[in-house]
């Protein structure tokens, strides 16, 4: 019987929290203690204290992230593909102009893993485009092979050593990689299927660099920040892609359809690219609302209050502005909402803010603080603070049509 080839990666997909679970119970009923007296290095179990378990984990777990990161990483190299930096949770390897260069960073733990950044260089023309694309996904998919690969060799070489190799401290040692490196990998393979609004595994992530291409172009404009060697040429390749991708689809809320209009809309009112009429059709039909709930769909209208202004429709701007102030979610971070304020008011001219934008510390910079050592966030954030080109704006008054009245209400005193 055949089935469909969707089919079968769904249903071996859904037994892997399957798998993760009965691992951890048997591991919870068998434990290190149990198997020690099965296979007889009791001496080696007696010989661990509960800070030795503790540091036996968290040296399976770096193993098992580093060669899952390398695997990303060497299938960059292998493609002849720039890096700029390799994270392994705290620890950061980056390069500079200088050359690469080592840091630590503790607030990296929240990320409990890893990331490894290329550097794509020039995009100038679509050839490049769809090689960068096709190189992406070939990384994305390496690293996810490698870890299970190492999980299968770990599992092979767990089986081959009990048989073959005599009771020692060493088969002890072999053990207690395995005990750990099991259910670690596994729920690493599990995390690749996953994916949220934020966050996509990478078996989800390859596919929908191959399938989606706004995922992909979103992907591409994203990491085209942190080249060394960016140029004018590209970003106004970046930005036809863009123009080109949103002509082509309806405008959705998604997070990948958002940051696409973003860098469409930055092209216009930042660097003096040609307005599309298509798609200005597309922007004046957003529904705000739906944009008004996450710090990048804020972004977004308040960057289409700028194109209005920026198109002298600066009435229509500044009543988006008004509508903004009104509908914005009240869950939103409070300093991220009181500084998206105070930016546009300046950059629409409605106040200007010089004292308040001046300080660093009233800016909000979200999650760019993980890539500080590749790009200023501060930076990046002051170079959007410029005032936009003046509009004039101003209503039409006919004092003729006053006069009469003047006259006679002076008339009437007179009497």
């Amino acid at each position: 019987m055949a089935f469909d080839k969707k089919k079968k990666k769904k249903i071996k997909f859904r037994f892997l929290p399957f798998l993760v679970v009965l691992t951890l119970i048997l591991y919870s009923f068998l434990g290190f203690s149990q198997v020690s007296q099965w296979l007889g290095f009791n001496d080696v179990r007696s010989s661990l204290t509960f800070l030795d378990y503790l540091l036996w984990f968290f040296l399976t777990f770096y193993i098992s992230l580093t060669i899952h990161e390398l695997g990303h990483f060497f299938s960059f190299v292998f493609q002849q593909v720039k890096l700029r930096a390799l994270y392994i949770t705290i620890f950061i390897f980056h390069k500079t102009e200088k050359g690469w260069r080592f840091r630590i960073k503790p607030k990296l733990i929240v990320l409990l893993g890893g990331l490894v950044v290329p550097d794509f260089g020039d995009v100038k023309d679509e050839n490049e485009y769809q090689k960068i694309v096709k190189k992406f996904s070939r990384a994305l998919i390496a690293a996810p092979i490698v870890t299970i690969t190492f999980l299968s060799v770990t599992i092979v070489s767990f089986i081959l050593a009990v048989l073959f190799v005599p009771q020692s401290e060493f088969m002890g040692i072999i053990y207690l990689l395995a005990f750990y490196a099991i259910p670690i990998n596994l729920l690493f393979i599990y995390s690749f299927t996953l994916s949220n609004p934020m966050f996509f595994g990478d078996f989800v992530a390859y596919k929908k660099m191959r399938t989606d291409q706004t995922f992909a172009l979103a992907m591409i404009t994203q990491y085209s920040m942190f080249t060394l060697s960016d140029s004018k040429e590209s970003d106004h390749f970046i930005w036809e892609k863009s123009r080109d991708t949103l002509k082509g689809l309806p405008i959705s809320s998604s997070q990948f359809h958002t940051m696409i209009l973003l860098s469409y809309i930055d092209g216009v009112i930042r660097r003096d690219e040609p307005l599309d009429h298509t798609i200005d059709i597309k922007i004046n039909r957003i529904p705000i609302r739906k944009y008004l709930k996450d710090e990048l769909g804020l972004s977004l209208i308040y960057d289409i209050a700028s194109y209005h202004y920026f198109n002298s429709n600066v009435e229509k701007a500044y009543k988006l502005f008004d509508d903004i102030q009104k509908l914005v979610s009240t869950k939103l971070d409070s300093k991220m909402l009181n500084y998206n304020k105070m930016k546009y008011m300046h950059i629409l001219h409605l106040e200007y803010q010089d004292s308040f934008l001046s300080n660093k510390d009233n800016y909000f910079i979200g999650n760019n603080w993980i890539f500080d050592v590749l790009v200023d966030p501060y930076e990046l954030l002051q170079a959007h603070h410029e005032k936009l080109p003046f509009r004039e704006y101003s209503t039409v008054v006919h004092l003729e049509e006053v006069e009469p009245v003047i006259e006679e209400e002076q008339k009437s005193d007179s009497d």
